[in-house]
């Protein structure tokens, strides 16, 4: 394959039809026509050298060479977004910007209401919000990449400060009509004669089913695996397997055909911190975002106690 230069609005094109799940709605949320979004399409297509789209039971579907490249489209998309994010941001003088690391979960139940509540309140701020996968979150902190981060990794790092925030729930999320729905919890026995769609490694997902394979001493069978929720939910909705995430993660997953069960059980629960650099001071913005998320996280464990803590769950090898 030849080297090719890669426009942006190509690859927003692409993902922007996986994530609306139609060419008219991508095409309406872009400002463009849907002809234009599938010439965009096409013309990644030659770019690549392959087929980026399929369609299963109505669904659109990355193929499985273009899920390979799912993760460094959506980084490129990102890094394209963020240069002209702190454009703007400078423009403006740049002094209310803040670049905060965090799952999508803890964006929409945490952080995003928080800014909302502070721009009610006249107080002007830039949210520069990068969305990764856990294992990078201590290496971004470090590096002075974001001002803080929301993350479930836990480790020993003596230039980071680590404060425990909430622990959320694990729970099996499946499509609306499945045999496996009903009210209540669900034990982990029941889970274990369907099929799993297999999230990432170093991930939260991925550590719940590990910890209930040690409980049940047997393994889940799976029958797909993909590296975004956003990829999880779409095969999800097609009938392809359930899922198991946390509950804030589930919550934020159930909607347009998923539904969610908390599963019966103490052991698996996420636990999720707040971490920044140590020596450090956090600037008056940064301490009046984590002041506002500390509230959120009271807030919510008062309307869904029976999904999230505020005490840290531990979890142990000799009584799993």
């Amino acid at each position: 394959m030849r080297r090719h230069d890669l426009p942006p609005k190509l690859v927003q094109s692409f993902l922007s039809v996986l994530r609306m799940q139609s060419y008219t709605k991508a095409a309406q949320a872009l400002n463009l026509t849907q002809p234009a979004i599938t010439q965009h399409i096409a013309r990644l297509e030659e770019i690549l050298g392959f087929r980026l789209i399929e369609r299963s039971r109505g669904v659109v579907l990355p193929t499985p060479e273009s899920q390979a490249l799912l993760p460094d489209l959506e980084r490129f998309e990102r890094s394209t977004g963020l240069i002209f994010e702190k454009a703007r941001a400078i423009s403006q003088g740049g002094r209310q910007t803040i670049q905060i690391a965090t799952p999508t979960s803890l964006v929409t139940y945490l952080l995003a209401p928080t800014v909302a509540q502070m721009r009610k309140a006249k107080t002007e701020i830039f949210p520069i919000f990068r969305e990764v996968d856990d294992h990078r979150v201590y290496d971004m902190v470090r590096a002075g990449e974001v001002e803080f981060a929301l993350t479930s990794m836990t480790g020993n790092d003596n230039g980071l400060s680590c404060t425990f925030l909430l622990s959320d729930r694990p729970c099996l999320v499946y499509p609306d009509g499945h045999p496996i729905g009903g009210d209540g919890p669900i034990d982990i026995e029941e889970i274990l004669t369907f099929e799993l769609i297999r999230p990432p490694t170093n991930t939260s997902a991925n550590r719940m089913i590990s910890i209930f394979e040690r409980m049940s001493g047997r393994e889940f069978s799976f029958s797909a695996e993909a590296s975004r929720l956003m990829t999880m939910e779409v095969m999800a909705r097609a009938g392809l397997g359930l899922l198991i995430l946390p509950a804030l993660s589930a919550k934020l997953s159930s909607h347009s055909g998923l539904s969610f069960r908390p599963i019966n059980t103490h052991k698996g629960w996420r636990n999720c911190q707040l971490i920044r650099q140590l020596h450090a001071k956090p600037s008056p913005l940064a301490k009046q975002v984590i002041d506002g998320v500390r509230a959120k996280v009271r807030k919510l464990e008062e309307n869904i106690p029976e999904l999230l803590s505020q005490k840290m769950q531990h979890d142990h090898e000799d009584d799993a």
